[in-house]
């Protein structure tokens, strides 16, 4: 199993945010050291364009073989960029089972999060194993503005039972982090998802995603509270 962490250097709302600092580490280590302790991971690749990301991915242990190429560098599709690392590491005559699609922006992802989904893609005969988080925010509760107008996202009344969360089915939004896919749906469909998808669902303490400067903010308040030993 290899693991294929895409971290490229052209984030728009954080700039370098794959190397921007959670808890004193450059936030790709800890995908990175995550990714290394996996029980199922053999290698751990770091697709990135940019030295400095390659540099601090080697320090934390991962390999960098290969420079992204420029046609990768922008936003482009997921599956190419894992696509291009797995036919990269056929060329040198090294077999990839099942490639692990890793994204940096979720730092506190856990071994077991990454284990779960494989061990589930092998059990299952799935296309796709993703990471999932609960969703909070709930569609029943979201309207559409046009104008100041304000329009229902989804049919049906906001009253009564679809106001109450607890009373509402449960729904989970992939947190960003482990997308375990089968060889064949990637390489010869050309897909990360694919049709025949189950999920492995996280803590929302594990499921941050860092999308805006805000949330990098969050990551160090609960990466400094990692550091910190329980009180007794």
């Amino acid at each position: 199993m290899v693991a294929i962490i895409h971290a490229r250097g052209g984030s728009q709302r954080i700039p370098l945010k794959n190397i921007a600092e959670v808890g004193g580490r450059p936030l790709v280590a800890w995908m990175i050291e995550a990714a290394k302790k996996s029980r199922r991971i053999e290698r751990v690749i770091v697709s990135t364009d940019h030295d400095g990301i390659a540099r601090a991915a080697i320090e934390s242990g991962a390999e960098v073989p290969f420079q992204r190429p420029e046609e990768l560098s922008t936003d482009c599709p997921s599956e190419w960029v894992t696509q291009h690392a797995v036919r990269f590491l056929e060329d040198e005559g090294y077999p990839v089972s099942v490639p692990v699609t890793l994204q940096p922006t979720t730092p506190f992802c856990a071994p077991e999060d990454i284990d779960a989904c494989v061990d589930l893609l092998l059990e299952t005969g799935a296309d796709t194993v993703i990471t999932f988080r609960a969703v909070h925010e709930r569609p029943e509760w979201m309207y559409t503005l046009e104008n100041g107008r304000a329009a229902k996202f989804l049919p049906g009344t906001y009253g009564g039972d679809s106001g109450i969360s607890q009373k509402l089915p449960p729904m989970f939004i992939p947190n960003g982090a482990v997308y375990a896919t089968s060889y064949e749906c990637l390489m010869e469909s050309g897909l990360i998802i694919g049709e025949n998808v189950y999920g492995v669902v996280v803590p929302d303490d594990r499921s941050l995603d860092i999308d805006e400067p805000i949330d990098l903010e969050v990551a160090n308040v609960l990466a400094a509270r990692l550091a910190t030993p329980p009180s007794k």
